[in-house]
């Protein structure tokens, strides 16, 4: 009677619901990607199926190696890191979500003797040279009919920035919200240029590698339920998910919708439209790899632009 009762009992057990699988994807303080972190604290991340967890990383570079590392299955980046991994020869990604615009905050910051672009002809130029920084910088020169061989660039992480900066070791920075917020506080330090003047051209996404999306046939659609769910309690309860969202970057509420007045999100059927559009997306990612490989930031041909955007029905 014993055994039957054991041989009853380890059935049940052996029907238990198995475990939610877990993604995980590298995010690193950006207004945009708040969206996310807000949906973490929510809970609409996970369910009986899927766990999206999110790895917290400091800069955009953080991000992007988290993925080359291979210690994560996707990143929140922009669209020029997105572009960038497979080139530096890691797993290939599709871009899920199309988070926001920068309109505004990605800038370069310069000391008070600068009082333009021209000015630093020759001077030593903060950034993060492997990820977004130098591109940004390469397109600023280029608005001024300069090129990176006009300044000295340095490789600055972004949580050096504001030292760097305030010593006065370098003249300008390539950086972005919320690290710029700090940065601006110096006495005399200034905006000499912000994506504000190549609007619609930075644009951040939220990638994954392709055998993942694969793997995980609900992935796609928890993910862009929890982006717009997060939305939605930001519209709705604006104080209480600004707080939230602020207190992950360390900013002041105040300072962190100064910061997202910068970038224009975008819910799931704004994204969707573009999406459709996939010959004006890809064009767009062409653009920008080629740019990528003549300012020497990439070596690779720009063909898997092609299969970058995820299609639903893939």
């Amino acid at each position: 009677m014993r055994f039957i009762v054991l041989i009853f009992i380890m059935g049940i057990g052996g029907c238990s619901a198995p475990k939610p699988q877990k993604v995980t994807i590298a995010i690193n303080p950006w207004p945009g990607y708040e969206v996310l972190y807000l949906a973490q604290e929510l809970g609409y991340l996970q369910n009986d199926i899927l766990t999206i967890e999110l790895v917290e990383v400091m800069t955009l570079a953080d991000s992007q190696r988290a993925y080359l590392s291979g210690n994560v299955d996707g990143f929140a980046s922009t669209l020029v890191e997105a572009i960038q991994v497979e080139a530096f020869g890691g797993q290939p990604v599709q871009v899920l979500l199309l988070a926001d615009y920068s309109n505004g905050g990605d800038v370069i910051l310069a000391q008070p003797d600068i009082k333009s672009m021209v000015d630093l002809k020759g001077k030593l130029v903060g950034c993060e040279v492997s990820v977004l920084g130098i591109y940004i910088l390469s397109r600023a020169l280029a608005f001024n009919d300069m090129t990176l061989d006009d300044v000295e660039v340095v490789n600055v992480e972004q949580g050096d920035s504001y030292s760097m900066m305030q010593s006065g070791s370098i003249n300008a920075m390539v950086t972005y919200a919320p690290f710029m917020t700090g940065t601006l506080s110096i006495p005399g330090v200034h905006r000499v240029f912000s994506s504000r003047e190549i609007p619609m051209e930075i644009l951040d996404v939220i990638s994954m590698s392709r055998d993942v999306i694969d793997a995980q046939p609900t992935l796609v659609g928890t993910l862009r339920e929890a982006w717009d769910k997060s939305l939605q309690f930001l519209e709705e309860t604006p104080d209480v998910a600004i707080d939230i969202m602020a207190k992950r970057e360390r900013v002041t509420s105040e300072e962190f919708l100064s910061s997202l007045a910068m970038i224009k999100l975008l819910s799931v059927a704004e994204q969707q439209q573009k999406l459709a559009q996939l010959d004006t997306l890809s064009a767009m990612g062409l653009d920008i790899c080629e740019r990528l490989i003549n300012i020497g930031s990439i070596t690779s041909s720009c063909q898997h632009v092609y299969q970058l955007f995820y299609q639903d029905g893939q």
